[in-house]
């Protein structure tokens, strides 16, 4: 049995050595596989459903640890602050506008679990969290698939700040991690891995979060209609070079690209003079889409040519209307990609 488990997860890491095109996964301590290990004819959706299962295998429970699962979803709110932020930036005095834990329902006590950090966008100037959709909307994405068993129960977290002129000021997603292990600890849940996803000016306008998520070792990252300013081109250029897991959907958002675009929200918009920067290249389009179609554009699927990284076009309609109806559809994917049960 002991044999058959160590050829088991061999094969695993092999198959995803391949789909990073690297000889080492995120992990530093993943044991290296060489590329003439690799098994020939591997399919695209092989390749996939083998990371997704290695994955989740870092996160399962060591020998003889029992785990609970929780017959409830449980929320936890902390206050925290990176050192050099203002403190007018991330007040919250209320409850109510604190970052926010779900342990959702089925999240196995004692067992390692994996926790996904969303980022929101930029809020109005002085508007206060707790009237923030994103935290929401993203948390009602969650529940639905974790309730359906459509992918592993896992801990959400939805950071916040208050706009002041910046986007997630000074915020440093692996200082962020430390805090939320510390808490999760404290309430007798082990994190596992760490994913990252983000929307609007989570990235490319600015600012901390998405901009520095390369330093928090992350499993995967999604860029969900983020701005494409320098931070994006130089966090998924990083992202690249350390071989995670990046996935990017866009629609319709411009700010950040330079020369400025007429209008923000633009679904004409050719996103091939963005990925293009980075190292993509329009691609064959996945198996597997979005519940929403692609934009007829040449760089509706694009990818590095290791695959590691790979960006989508979706048709969510026009104007911010789209920039907003696209968060529910990438994340659904992007949960489906990486946490989806076996």
């Amino acid at each position: 049995m002991v044999v058959h488990l160590t050829a088991r997860v061999s094969t695993l890491l092999i198959l995803a050595a391949v789909l990073c095109g690297c000889s080492r996964l995120a992990s530093d301590d993943t044991p290296a596989v060489p590329s003439s290990a690799l098994p020939p004819n591997v399919s695209r959706a092989t390749k996939d459903a083998a990371l997704t299962e290695v994955l989740q295998s870092a996160d399962a429970a060591p020998p003889g640890v029992n785990s609970v699962p929780l017959p409830e979803e449980r929320i936890l709110h902390f206050a925290w602050k990176p050192e050099r932020a203002r403190s007018i930036e991330y007040a919250m005095q209320a409850r109510e506008d604190q970052h926010t834990i779900f342990a959702l329902r089925g999240v196995e006590v004692g067992k390692p679990t994996p926790v996904v950090v969303a980022f929101h966008g930029q809020p109005r100037r002085r508007q206060p969290p707790h009237t923030y959709a994103f935290p929401r909307t993203v948390a009602e994405v969650a529940r639905r698939l974790v309730e359906s068993r459509a992918v592993t129960p896992f801990v959400l977290v939805t950071p916040v700040f208050r706009f002041e002129g910046q986007n997630w000021p000074n915020f440093e997603p692996a200082q962020f991690v430390e805090e939320v292990k510390r808490i999760l600890a404290n309430d007798g849940i082990a994190a596992g891995r760490f994913y990252f996803v983000g929307h609007s000016g989570a990235a490319g306008c600015g600012g901390g979060g998405l901009n520095h998520v390369a330093d928090a070792s992350p499993s995967a990252v999604g860029f969900f209609d983020t701005c494409v300013g320098a931070g994006f081109l130089e966090s998924v250029r990083e992202l690249g070079r350390r071989g995670v897991p990046t996935f990017i959907a866009h629609s319709v958002e411009t700010a950040g690209y330079q020369p400025r675009e007429p209008t923000e929200y633009e679904s004409h918009f050719d996103f091939g003079k963005v990925y293009s920067k980075v190292g993509l290249l329009p691609t064959a389009c996945p198996e597997r889409l979005p519940d929403a179609p692609l934009r007829k554009l040449e760089y509706r699927c694009a990818a590095n040519p290791s695959a590691t990284v790979r960006a989508l076009v979706i048709d969510t309609g026009e104007g911010e209307k789209a920039h907003e109806a696209l968060v529910p559809v990438a994340l659904r994917y992007f949960l489906m990609e990486y946490l989806r049960v076996k």
